[in-house]
């Protein structure tokens, strides 16, 4: 059995600083933690008095993706563990993890129980790269195979991880993490749900909510929205894809949220800059 020194826990921070200040005390001491900073605004220096890690300053920041492919070359166990900064880890759920390796020796990828606010389980269903008839209708209540794993966190062996060649450095954000999980699945072995681990999970708090942030997030979420759709070759991925953004411009949301407003102005000129990039 593997125990928790073999394994690298590697996060991606912009601007969460106050996200990793409460991460950080759950992550057990034998674990080698990796910090990818994407924000060259951030100072995270003051937080190696709560835990020591590794902290990967990108002087560009290239997106999600691209800093884990960055965190897990620099890894030096033989496990990963990619996890959002807004995540705490409950008590042996990365002895479990391991555990779970031992028990399905054939998976690819893990992916724990997520809690969100007010306790409620966080759980990645479906997704837009599959076909709906292997999406799913509500949660395994047991350890199970699923179709896609959300990024809040992933646990696997860093070979399976290199083998795949990583998060495809072309999405900067939003999507990548179904694009691994089909490409893990496909090439390597199954993925499956280890409700056995737990993590908490304060969603939407990895980085600050200002309208500027939304509009970022939302640009990207556009771009890659089309971008992964046309990989996987999603029938009518363009008309698809623009609906959507109409739809949310013309929403309430729009009227009653400057965050929201951002947000979905962004996503519409996402989409349409990456629709234009196919007529070049």
């Amino acid at each position: 059995m593997t125990d928790s020194s073999n394994v690298s826990v590697i996060t991606v921070s912009f601007q969460s600083e106050a996200a990793l200040i409460s991460l950080f005390p759950s992550i057990p001491e034998n674990v080698e933690l990796i910090v990818v900073n994407n924000s060259s605004d951030s100072d995270l220096e003051g937080l190696q008095k709560i835990k020591k890690f590794k902290e990967i300053k990108n002087p560009e920041n290239k997106g999600f993706g691209a800093a884990c492919n960055i965190g897990v070359k620099e890894a030096s166990k033989d496990f990963i563990f990619l996890i959002n900064p807004d995540t705490i880890l409950q008590e042996n759920c990365i002895n479990n993890l391991i555990n779970a390796v031992d028990e399905i020796p054939s998976a690819s990828a893990f992916t724990p129980k997520i809690l969100g606010k007010k306790n409620t389980e966080e759980f990645k269903r479906r997704s837009v790269l599959l076909d709906k008839k292997k999406w799913l209708k509500k949660p395994p209540n047991k350890v199970s195979e699923i179709p896609v794993m959300g990024g809040a966190a992933m646990f696997l062996k860093k070979d399976n991880y290199l083998k795949v060649g990583g998060f495809d450095e072309n999405i900067f954000l939003y999507h990548e993490d179904d694009d691994l999980s089909i490409r893990l699945k496909e090439e390597i072995g199954p993925l499956v749900y280890y409700p056995k681990a737990l993590i908490d999970h304060q969603g939407g708090n990895s980085s600050s909510r200002s309208p500027s942030i939304a509009a970022l997030k939302g640009f990207h979420m556009g771009k890659s929205r089309v971008y992964s759709m046309r990989k996987y070759n999603v029938k009518n991925y363009r008309i698809k894809c623009f609906s959507i953004a109409i739809m949310q411009l013309f929403s309430l949301e729009v009227i009653f949220s400057r965050r929201k407003r951002s947000k979905y102005y962004a996503f519409f000129r996402g989409v349409i800059e990456e629709l234009r990039k196919e007529k070049k």
